[in-house]
């Protein structure tokens, strides 16, 4: 082990009397070790790196013939490398590579419950800047897990964990009682599409718009409506299709000037000779003839090219025509946009040439019904109707009788509130009847 640290040389020595010359080199304090005969007038034998010299010079004179036959040892390892810089050059390089790639990421793993999408979830999620290839400690987890709790409803809570250069992402959905709207009648009324209020027909819930309001698709227009009378929330909508053409064409016209170029063909070999062309803009006509006797066809071709010099020329289009043929497809596609139970009230049409394009804009007025319905669950009903049946300032102390409540439906929460009110009532009877 000391002789690899240190290094060593494997020497052959050939000649006679070699014994002789092992012997004087230990005489002057050169170690020699693993002597071994090779044949009956060569020796193999092992000496230190530093001892080299030393043998070296009590060799000459002599009548041997020495030669290393190899050199082992870590200082011959280290001198090679350096040699080779090429090498540990790229070794450093591959290793400040490889530290560098463990700082980002590499694979997202998404696992999520059944009844949410996971190529939804992995959309969002790399929007969001969770998504191979970035800092791992530029993720903010936080801000993360809130964006995706936002834009999906089912989510209650995300985790995400980060090993080595793996992101693993475990989502929980929530409970089937707080989102399960089966048992509850309520729901909101929300706006379909922007819009400015016409009137309003309030047929249950508490009305949030007023006429003249201008509301924004999203919007919630009524709170706590009954879905077996839905309202109806009346408004002016807008329409618009806009479609444009280029009223100026430009149309290439010959020059007169024109010039030829002749290709010879014989069987895969082409032989052009060319004309300089010296049209900026130009137009080629091709023409090939063949020749031919009776039914054979000599492999000659002839390929003749005509280059035509040409120059731009405006076309103006007819204005009127092209208005009415804009016009059409803006209304064609209106029909398709607008639905059927809207009623149209005012249609404008406009129109502007900008350089060489001509726009046309047709623009729909429209009344309709926006109300879409938002179904409530349980869980948000019910918060509903404790707030709804909160006591006004005005009010302490007096509770609020619901009206006509022998009409509710049969699955209105509310009878649940009161079948759990006179359990209780039975309940606080009886034991007054025991005591």
């Amino acid at each position: 082990m000391l002789s690899y640290i240190r290094g060593y040389y494997t020497i052959i020595i050939e000649g006679i009397g070699i014994e002789q010359f092992l012997n004087h080199l230990k005489r002057n304090g050169i170690c020699v070790y693993d002597v071994k005969r090779i044949k009956n007038t060569s020796l193999e034998f092992k000496v230190d790196r530093r001892d080299l010299k030393g043998v070296k010079e009590l060799y000459r004179g002599s009548n041997f013939e020495i030669k290393i036959k190899q050199k082992t040892g870590i200082p011959f390892l280290a001198k090679r490398i350096y040699k080779y810089k090429a090498m540990w050059i790229c070794a450093i390089i591959s290793l400040a590579f490889l530290m560098g790639t463990s700082q980002f990421v590499t694979d997202v793993y998404i696992q999520t419950p059944e009844g949410i999408k996971k190529e939804e979830l992995r959309k969002e999620f790399s929007k969001a800047g969770v998504r191979p290839g970035v800092y791992k400690k530029s993720i903010d987890r936080k801000e993360v897990r809130d964006t995706i709790m936002s834009k999906f409803d089912d989510v209650a809570y995300v985790s995400i964990n980060v090993k080595g250069t793996n992101i693993f992402v475990t989502v929980t959905k929530k409970a089937e009682s707080l989102k399960s709207t089966d048992d509850s009648n309520y729901c909101n009324i929300i706006a379909l599409k922007n819009g400015i209020i016409e009137k309003v027909i309030p047929r249950s819930g508490r009305q949030i718009v007023q006429k003249g309001d201008i509301v924004q698709k999203g919007a919630v227009l009524l709170n706590g409506s009954n879905n077996r009378a839905i309202p109806e929330v009346w408004a002016s909508t807008f329409y618009e299709s806009k479609k444009s053409a280029n009223y100026i064409n430009m149309k290439k016209t010959k020059t007169g000037e024109k010039k030829k170029v002749r290709t010879y063909m014989f069987y895969d070999k082409k032989l052009t000779f060319r004309k300089k062309i010296k049209y900026r803009d130009y137009i080629v006509e091709n023409s090939e003839k063949k020749l031919s006797i009776g039914n054979y066809t000599f492999p000659l071709k002839i390929r003749t090219s005509i280059f035509y010099e040409t120059k731009d020329v405006k076309v103006k289009k007819n204005q009127q025509e092209l208005k009415k043929e804009l016009s059409k497809k803006a209304l064609k596609e209106l029909e398709y946009m607008i639905p059927v139970s809207a009623r149209i009230v005012d249609v404008k049409h406009s129109y502007k040439i900008n350089k060489n394009i001509l726009e046309y804009v047709i623009t729909v007025q429209t009344s309709e019904n926006i109300a879409k319905v938002y179904p409530l669950s349980k869980a948000e009903a019910e918060k509903l109707i404790k707030e709804q049946n909160k006591p006004k300032e005005d009010e302490e102390g007096q509770e609020e009788i619901p009206s006509n409540p022998e009409k509710r439906p049969i699955n209105d929460i509310r009878n649940e509130f009161e079948e759990q009110d006179k359990e209780k009532d039975k309940n606080n009877d009886n034991k007054d009847v025991e005591n």
